[in-house]
């Protein structure tokens, strides 16, 4: 199909053209033969184009959506498409946009100089400053090159806060297994002293969760900030757990050409039926490595020192350390909106008590991919293989103090789907199904999980 040449560039729509001549420029370059054949996509890209000059960012971008979907070859659909995803703050796809464009047309001055503009707003001045020079060259003697060349004389300020995000969701779960012993073996002690399994099989909590991260440092070459997490869960029923798991962490990154050297240290506090259960300090190395456009792989070392504040009894001390090794894959999809990852990892659990030290090895994968209306899907599966060390007190309860047990071989199977959409500018909307399923070698450990979630999601 014919493609569009670029009548109405950056310049000119601050100009303040108008709807009308828009839409006369499009027909004018239908009658010398330069749009499409496509009068159906045609039309979708002329709506959008008079959905943004009315300001109408969420109707542009779905008509620009459905152009490109309809005619990808098209350079121009994509450049404007672009351009509506910058207006709208999402200067992520707007670079995708522009470099769709600029694949199909590499001479398309608007889109170099515009591509330059999204990577100045995500903080990237060494790439925005060589598009901008790139674009002054494309177009000289033209008002891009007079816009480009003034680009390149404004010096950028370092913002005083050079980057932050924070997030709070309130939601609610039913769980068909609160404590995961849901079966008819042995359980542990009930904490009034008295024997028999304490009924969690099903049960509904609120959940809170507060998400907060803020980079220090963020350039070229350097990448240094914190991360902090709180989650907290109330079940209502009282003889059920309540929990809260606050996680901060502190990262720094350094970055070159092709790959990116990552040292991360997390502090866990673990906190249950009102007091501390567990604390953990987490070291974990990491080397990035990119593999084009679309596809890097990442590999790490992860050290855990975990230390159990009520061992109570010997064997479910779970007091120790953990060294875990893994890679993953990532390919971007869908226009770089969405991704699909694999990975593997083993890990071996040295620890005080019996009932946890052995080694695990898994498998897992997930997607992220957008939808209709909106919406985005997160799937995920794992598949893990744990062999233990020692033989289970669970399955001789009377033995406590003598291992004569059979010793724990499991296999755990996790699978989860997560449909979200964002609500307006500050709120979004999850649901989530998740299932689990554990076979064990000792009853007690042998049991089926599902949770259903619906969480709400405030970004400020």
């Amino acid at each position: 199909m014919g493609k569009r040449r670029s009548a109405v560039g950056p310049i000119g729509r601050a100009c303040g053209l108008g709807t009308v001549l828009l839409i006369f420029l499009l027909w004018a370059a239908a009658v010398t033969g330069t749009a499409r054949a496509d009068e159906g996509t045609e039309v979708l890209f002329t709506q959008g184009l008079v959905a943004l000059r009315k300001g109408d960012l969420a109707g542009a971008r779905n008509r620009l959506d459905r152009a490109v979907e309809s005619d990808p070859g098209d350079a121009v659909a994509w450049y404007w498409l672009g351009v509506v995803r910058m207006r709208a703050g999402d200067n992520r796809a707007a670079v995708d946009a522009f470099d769709r464009a600029l694949d199909l047309q590499p001479d398309y001055a608007e889109a170099i100089l515009a591509r330059g503009n999204a990577l100045s707003r995500l903080g990237d001045q060494k790439a925005a400053r060589e598009a901008w020079s790139r674009a002054a060259e494309a177009a000289v003697g033209s008002p891009v090159e007079r816009e480009a060349r003034r680009q390149l004389e404004v010096p950028r300020r370092v913002a005083a806060h050079p980057d932050w995000d924070l997030s709070a969701s309130l939601g609610a779960e039913y769980d068909t297994n609160v404590l995961l012993f849901p079966n008819l073996g042995d359980a542990p002690p009930r904490p009034d002293g008295r024997t028999g399994p304490i009924d969690h099989r099903r049960d509904a909590r609120f959940i809170y969760f507060l998400n907060g991260g803020y980079r220090f440092v963020n350039n070229d070459a350097w990448a240094l900030g914190t991360r902090q997490t709180l989650y907290a869960a109330t079940q209502f029923r009282t003889e059920d757990v309540s929990l809260v798991d606050y996680s901060p962490s502190f990262y720094v990154n350094r970055k070159t050409e092709r790959a990116t050297f990552g040292l991360e240290y997390m502090f866990t506090l673990f906190g249950l039926r009102g007091s501390a259960f567990l604390t953990r300090h987490r070291l974990e190395p990491s080397v990035t490595v990119r593999e084009g456009s679309t596809g890097f792989t990442r590999a790490f070392y992860r050290y855990d020192a975990s230390i159990f504040q009520t061992p109570g009894d010997r064997h479910l001390d779970r007091s120790g350390s953990t060294h875990t090794v893994g890679i993953d894959q990532y390919v971007l999809l869908f226009d770089r909106r969405g991704y699909a990852r694999a990975g593997t990892s083993f890990t071996r659990n040295l620890t005080r008590g019996t009932e946890f030290d052995g080694n695990d090895f898994s498998l897992s994968g997930e997607m992220v991919a957008p939808l209709p209306a909106d919406l985005r899907l997160w799937v995920r599966g794992e598949q893990r293989w744990a062999h233990y060390d020692h033989k289970s007190f669970y399955s001789r309860p009377g033995a406590l103090f003598l291992l004569t047990g059979e010793r724990k071989r499991e296999k755990f199977t996790s699978a989860s789907a997560t449909l979200f959409r964002p609500l307006g500018k500050h709120w979004s909307i999850a649901g989530r199904y998740s299932y689990f399923v554990n076979q064990s070698t000792v009853d007690a450990f042998d049991y089926n999980r599902n949770i259903y979630s619906l969480v709400a999601t405030y970004s400020f």
